[in-house]
């Protein structure tokens, strides 16, 4: 395995780095979704979507010192668009899950009492797929065998996500809401079901890498 896949590489470090800030922000998003069932349009919540706004803006920065390194040590460009496909898809991950904050903002949405257990259970469901997707890219410097097991673990979490969207989605438009609050909350179940839709495509880009490193 070429000397860019080794754990002594620069851009490994800077890439854990990357990858320990994505999971940060993960995380302040599960929390800010939380304040928000707890307190609903607070101010709380509205700092806490720009407390996870700052932390994916600080992933953000290291992504570009990491496309910066590779580019500065004229790396093999196969495997430099590897790592550069593989950040912009995890990056996208991080994207859908800011732009439910903002959905839920802009739209002044409120979540029915009776519905807000199945949100979030899919809440949790889908950042577990994106925290197991951040361990294969963690894998893939070291192990590349396992990283399909990663691959397997997303895509069941992913297969869940759906029969979860699937359901809240009929429990929706089985109730005594008006047409215009059924249709925003279809279009939130499904924003917050693309963050494991998206998880997926990383850990196929995974697959893919691994692959042919280990070809």
């Amino acid at each position: 395995m070429e000397i860019f896949f080794s754990k002594r590489n620069k851009v490994y470090e800077i890439v854990e780095r990357y990858l320990d800030k994505m999971l940060e922000a993960a995380e302040l998003f599960k929390k800010t979704m939380e304040k928000y069932f707890e307190t609903g349009l607070s101010r709380e919540f509205i700092e806490m979507i720009e407390t996870t706004h700052l932390s994916e803006s600080m992933a953000d920065d290291i992504r570009r010192e990491i496309e910066l390194e590779m580019y500065e040590k004229s790396l093999i460009p196969e495997s430099r668009g590897d790592i550069l496909g593989l950040l912009e898809v995890t990056d996208e991950v991080m994207n859908k899950a800011q732009s439910v904050l903002y959905q839920i903002e802009t739209e002044n949405l409120e979540i029915p009492q009776e519905l807000k257990d199945d949100f979030i259970k899919l809440i949790h469901n889908n950042i577990s797929a994106f925290e197991v997707a951040v361990d294969g890219f963690r894998i893939l410097f070291h192990n590349l065998k396992a990283v399909r097991e990663k691959v397997q673990e997303v895509d069941k979490r992913e297969s869940s996500s759906d029969r979860m969207e699937r359901d809240l989605i009929r429990k929706i438009f089985a109730a005594n809401y008006d047409i215009g609050k059924k249709i925003l909350l279809k279009d939130l179940v499904i924003e917050i079901g693309n963050i494991s839709d998206t998880s997926e495509e990383v850990t196929d880009r995974l697959n893919i890498v691994a692959a042919k490193r280990m070809v």
